[in-house]
């Protein structure tokens, strides 16, 4: 019985495996991947949300997009920092911006580099918002014993930071530092720093407020998503719901905040798996694209939707080989070493590859630009080196 029980086994698992090869099989017949040895040389919807993302990801925070016209709040470092900051830029001025690298022989992550310049960003590309109520932005001044001043195309307020989060322990000579996190027609987000005072857990205190634009109702948590879960339970967000940025196609899922979303049917935050990757734009999900090192093979990509609903429905499939790869680079390698994502938005994926040498070291390093904007079914690989490396652009 067991020898009859342990055959059948060993059956399974080849069978198993002959399917695996069957699918790799399925996607090679009739295909031959399109390697191109350089950087995209056009402009393109994705490479500009490309650069965009890398130039603004520890400076800016992208309030909205429109009319072709990007919309920034510069980010607050320090309780030096006494208002919020506003920048704009046009889609045309960010093409013209990062034109160099697209006619770039050689070496284009200098190039890449010195587009994420903060200084550069700053004379060339961000320019101020004078008046940002125009844009239905608020305007903040903090002002002394942390009372912040608030003003909105809606009405205008001071808030009493020591008396409205007394519960949580502020006083009027702790260090603040404010941040505007979202800000769309009916509320914005804040998250507030104290650093003077210490959370439930021990650390820093970090709170964020919802707050209308009106002030007619003002939501206070701790930053954890534990904390904010406990406020969508009893309902007290529950009049920001449909006000959040809608991500997927069926309008049930929504940005919360920066990364974070939220099931507005259900109230519950998402939880996206260790080993899979959420994209920048919070649309797809890429199977077990969070792994320390990401397998080759066919990679399968899911809309939020599908990937909330647990089926088995892959808006994107496409062949990732990393011998191909190594060959088309003349790498003498024993192997990949490292692989992991570096960018992944709904168009691109960027991945960065190390190889192993033949005996010792490495035998070579290369970004890879996935794009499928023309053929989600069968994308242009662009094999460049742009030193991304173990890091991640979101």
């Amino acid at each position: 019985m067991k020898i009859r029980l342990l055959v059948s086994s060993l059956i399974l698992l080849i069978l198993f495996i002959l399917q695996g090869c069957e699918t790799d099989s399925m996607f090679r017949q009739g295909k031959k991947t399109t390697y191109i040895h350089h950087f995209p040389e056009k402009h393109s919807p994705a490479l500009t949300e490309f650069i965009n993302d890398y130039i603004l990801v520890s400076l800016l925070k992208e309030m909205s997009k429109e009319n072709n016209r990007f919309i920034f709040a510069r980010e607050n470092r320090n309780e030096e920092d006494k208002n919020i900051l506003y920048y704009e830029y046009t889609e045309e001025q960010v093409e013209n911006y990062y034109e160099p690298i697209l006619n770039a022989d050689e070496q284009s992550y200098k190039i890449l580099k010195g587009l994420g310049s903060t200084d550069k960003v700053e004379k060339e590309l961000l320019k101020p918002i004078k008046d940002p109520l125009i844009y239905s932005l608020p305007i903040f001044i903090m002002e002394g014993n942390n009372q912040l001043r608030i003003k909105t195309t809606l009405n205008e307020t001071v808030l009493n930071l020591p008396i409205l989060m007394k519960e949580y322990g502020m006083k009027e000579t702790d260090r603040i530092v404010f941040d505007l996190l979202e800000s769309n027609k009916n509320h914005f987000i804040l998250e507030i720093a104290d650093y003077d005072v210490k959370n439930s857990t021990g650390k820093p205190l970090f709170l964020t407020l919802f707050v209308k634009k009106d002030f007619s109702e003002i939501v206070i948590s701790e930053w954890f998503d534990e904390a904010i879960q406990k406020k969508l339970d009893k309902g007290d967000l529950d009049s920001f719901l449909g006000d959040f940025r809608k991500v997927g196609e069926s309008g049930r899922y929504a940005f919360l905040y920066g990364r974070t979303i939220v099931d507005t049917k259900t109230k519950k935050i998402v939880k996206i798996n260790e080993e899979d990757y959420l994209s920048n734009d919070g649309k797809y999900v890429y199977i077990n694209g969070g792994k320390d090192d990401l397998p080759d093979g066919v990679q399968k990509i899911q809309m939020i939707d599908n990937y909330m609903a647990g089926n088995k429905v892959y808006e994107i499939e496409y062949q990732l080989d990393y011998k191909e790869i190594a060959k088309e680079l003349n790498f003498v390698t024993s192997g990949i070493g490292l692989a992991d994502i570096n960018y992944f938005s709904e168009n691109y994926v960027i991945l960065g590859l190390t190889y192993n040498g033949k005996m010792v070291g490495e035998a070579g390093f290369t970004n890879v630009i996935i794009d499928f904007q023309k053929n989600k079914e069968d994308p242009v690989f662009y094999l460049n080196d742009l030193h991304l490396s173990g890091i991640q652009i979101k």
